[in-house]
């Protein structure tokens, strides 16, 4: 969901004097969307739950730089109604212009959903149309096999004398939705970080220097998965699971 969409509706909700929770009725099936190239299609599910209201639904997708794009990718129908405690699919169709798209990294993109409430039969009732945005990965079907195993394991971690350096060295995205340290956890003021394919990101800060780092990656179906890394050189090293055993 889209975190300055809510952040602007509560605070107009406290300008109004009004003190009410906000959440989206209409929600997707899935925190994130991988589109392999080999796929025709992928479809998204949306449900509205709402127990007594319907509301219309409209989606768009969006490139990297957040403008809203019709090509290579185009989602359909771009606007539908959605009855109380109903569920309704959503496709995401490739069009010939994804020829175009690199072959050798993922693209970026973002999906869109917009809930359009039904219009009040009230007098002086404000209504909130709520956003929600997830991650649209278009993956090459060349790329899994310039990786072997698991790639978002394959991020490196570097010690820096006033932070911290992620670096991924893959064709993937990598999202850390999460950075400890010391175990101690969560760092104050670490929300997360994605690292585009093949770049590095320095986090710089006191709050991040340590001998030891707990990172968790988000996987393709949206899960938190925990690795601890220790610092005896510059170079931090991955710990197996086996051997923290």
């Amino acid at each position: 969901m889209n975190k300055h969409l809510l952040r602007f509706w509560a605070t107009l909700l406290l300008m109004t004097g009004a003190v009410y929770p906000v959440f989206a009725a209409v929600n997707l099936d899935r925190t994130r969307i991988i589109y392999n190239a080999s796929d025709k299609s992928v479809s998204v599910m949306l449900e509205n739950q709402s127990k007594d209201l319907p509301y219309l639904a409209q989606v768009w997708l969006e490139n990297a730089q957040g403008e809203k794009v019709t090509s290579p990718l185009v989602a359909l129908p771009p606007m539908q109604r959605i009855d109380a405690g109903q569920k309704s699919q959503i496709r995401i169709l490739r069009l010939p212009e994804t020829a175009g798209l690199p072959k050798d990294r993922e693209s970026l993109f973002y999906f869109n959903v917009r809930e359009v409430p039904p219009k009040s039969d009230m007098a002086n009732v404000m209504q909130v149309a709520i956003q929600s945005r997830v991650k649209l990965f278009f993956r090459p079907a060349e790329i899994r096999s310039l990786v072997k195993g698991n790639w978002q394991e394959q991020l490196q971690v570097s010690r820096l004398s006033d932070g911290l350096k992620l670096t991924n060295p893959t064709p993937f995205y990598i999202t850390v939705g999460y950075l400890g340290k010391d175990n101690k956890g969560n760092i104050p003021g670490f929300d997360s970080v994605m690292l585009a394919p093949l770049s590095t990101e320095n986090l710089i800060g006191g709050q991040y220097v340590s001998q030891q780092y707990s990172l968790g990656y988000m996987d393709d179906y949206g899960g938190l998965q925990v690795n601890e890394y220790r610092c005896q050189t510059q170079q931090c090293q991955r710990i197996s699971k086996d051997a923290k055993h």
